[in-house]
């Protein structure tokens, strides 16, 4: 993103009336504040104030037809829902991969690796899809993430972190042109998504990519990471920060949550126990002792269904339970109280989804509401305004403000030719399709939905008449000094998946592949010692 002049930035946010006569949107004319109750227009608030919560995906296919089936399916579930629906997906598409010839993209959760131009290809797909489907529902609104992570697996230097952010922010560029030319980005925005998580990489690293997102921003990025380690209430003088990374400090962790210019925070809320919900507040209160801002969340992230899967002990809050966490640690103080927008839960995608026979029956009337970007505006401006705000502060959140702006003046000129439902002629044509399958010991490697503080050491994979089978050795996500196996078979449609996670020896320290026969896996853990997992039984010996 290029660095704004703070004064043109203050005649455009206390010169937006003037706009009007130009025929713009107004896109931040009703003043809020802390103490007082905000002003929403989307959604039709559910269960005494909670948002209606989405499915985000973990992605391991790219095809366009696909991703379309997907989006098809929100799509009609808002269309159905009474009122107008305003919610967040996050498509993850696992670490980021430089291919080295100047080309980046993702893992695929090892399915992969894909080019970005791929995951731009399925996330238009996507898109379209949503609008679509959503029929005569003209005010419903969807926010697509389009999401990777902060593994250095591939991108194992500052300058490929840097280079890879910057190519992720001009894919979401091009999308969301794509969209407005389509003229359908009045009803869904793509957004960019990174899950910076505090055991995956140092702070530096993941600045780097952050500071490669901002140099081509034109979007906001959803970071749906974590605060592992981070102080809170009841633990005041905790450092973050985890065991393979120590060196992160709550500075970093505010900065790459909400600190930088397009960062905003969609926390993971996984504990069942409220910590997470916590050290977040805390998070928001050290921003406004320090910064004079507050962190403005824009909801909570969940796995509850992905948990489904494997054991996740004390980490499958609900999206409802996580709301409720983390709205209450907020409003217990005024300096940090708000209104939480999204709740979304991430999962695998199921068959009804990707490939459906037939949608349900959608409204019949049209729906009207005022985008729910404005109230995100509104938030922003206040803050702006805030005297003790501090400087160098102040202008990121100008800089934060101008990304908002700039995609509500391409929702306003949609809204004034909106694309005609069911109209695909605007999806580029593609040959996009799902690379081969990789089979062997792959290195660092990616399973989905491993359960949350699980490491990988590496992945044997291999394509079985049954399915994909992967099988991933590492270090348990409850013990860090305990091995274990996870196993996931994904079936050929890659619309089901069956999981089972086994435990090594306590204090043996991570597993690794090491040989593979036939028959076995030969596995050795830290302390020298090797075990074998018989194929057939799926047993440890």
């Amino acid at each position: 993103m290029k660095k704004c002049n703070k004064t043109l930035l203050l005649v455009t946010l206390f010169s937006l009336t003037a706009a009007l006569v130009l025929g713009f949107p107004n896109v931040g004319s009703k003043p809020v504040s802390a103490q007082e109750d905000y002003k929403y227009y989307l959604p039709i608030f559910q269960r005494d104030g909670e948002p209606m919560a989405s499915s985000s995906y973990y992605m391991i296919t790219i095809e366009p037809q696909f991703s379309y089936d997907l989006g098809c399916e929100i799509g009609t579930r808002d269309a159905v829902e009474p009122g107008a629906q305003d919610s967040v997906v996050v498509l993850a598409f696992s670490y980021p991969v430089d291919f080295g010839n100047g080309t980046y993209g993702t893992e695929l959760y090892g399915f992969g690796p894909v080019p970005i131009s791929d995951i731009e290809a399925a996330s238009k797909g996507f898109m379209q899809g949503y609008y679509d489907c959503t029929g005569a529902d003209t005010a419903s609104n969807l926010v697509l993430g389009l999401g990777t992570n902060n593994k250095p697996t591939s991108t194992n230097t500052a300058q490929k972190m840097i280079n890879h952010g910057t190519a992720w922010a001009e894919m979401v560029s091009r999308v969301n042109q794509w969209a407005t030319e389509a003229n359908i980005i009045h009803q869904v925005q793509a957004y960019g998504a990174s899950d910076i998580e505090l055991g995956w990489n140092s702070p530096v690293m993941s600045k780097a990519w952050l500071s490669g997102y901002e140099l081509a921003a034109n979007a906001p990025l959803i970071h749906f990471g974590d605060a592992a380690g981070c102080p809170y209430e009841d633990n005041p003088t905790w450092g973050c920060g985890t065991s393979s990374y120590p060196e992160w400090t709550i500075d970093d962790v505010w900065y790459v949550s909400w600190g930088a210019p397009p960062s905003i925070p969609l926390p993971l809320i996984y504990l069942t126990n409220g910590i997470h919900a916590k050290q977040w507040a805390f998070l928001s209160r050290y921003g406004v002792s320090t910064y004079g801002s507050r962190m403005n969340f824009t909801g909570v992230f969940t796995q509850s269904q992905a948990c489904a899967q494997y054991s996740c002990s004390g980490t499958d809050n609900t999206p409802s339970e996580a709301y409720r966490q983390l709205s209450g640690e907020l409003n217990k103080s005024s300096d940090t109280a708000q209104k939480l927008n999204w709740a979304t839960d991430i999962r695998w995608i199921l068959r009804n989804e990707a490939y459906p026979s037939i949608y349900s029956d959608r409204n019949t009337t049209e729906s009207q509401g005022e985008h729910s970007i404005h109230s995100t505006m509104d938030i922003l401006q206040t803050e702006i305004q805030n005297p003790d705000l501090n400087p160098a502060t102040q202008i990121n959140l100008m800089e934060k403000f101008s990304l908002f702006e700039n995609l509500a003046v391409m929702i306003w000129a949609s809204e004034q030719n909106p694309a005609p439902k069911g109209d695909r002629s605007m999806l580029p044509a593609t040959e996009t399709q799902d690379p081969e399958f990789r089979a062997g010991i792959i290195p660092g490697g990616d399973i989905a939905g491993l359960p949350y503080g699980a490491v990988l050491t590496n992945v044997w994979q291999d394509l079985t008449s049954e399915g994909y089978l992967q099988i991933g050795a590492g270090t348990s996500p409850e013990n860090p000094s305990q091995g274990v196996v996870f196993i996931l078979m994904t079936s050929l449609d890659k619309t089901s998946s069956q999981a089972l996670m086994l435990l090594g020896d306590e204090e043996s320290g991570a597993l690794q592949i090491v040989a593979v026969s036939d028959d076995e896996l030969v596995l050795q853990a830290e302390d020298g010692t090797r075990t074998t997992l018989e194929l057939d039984s799926l047993t440890l010996r």
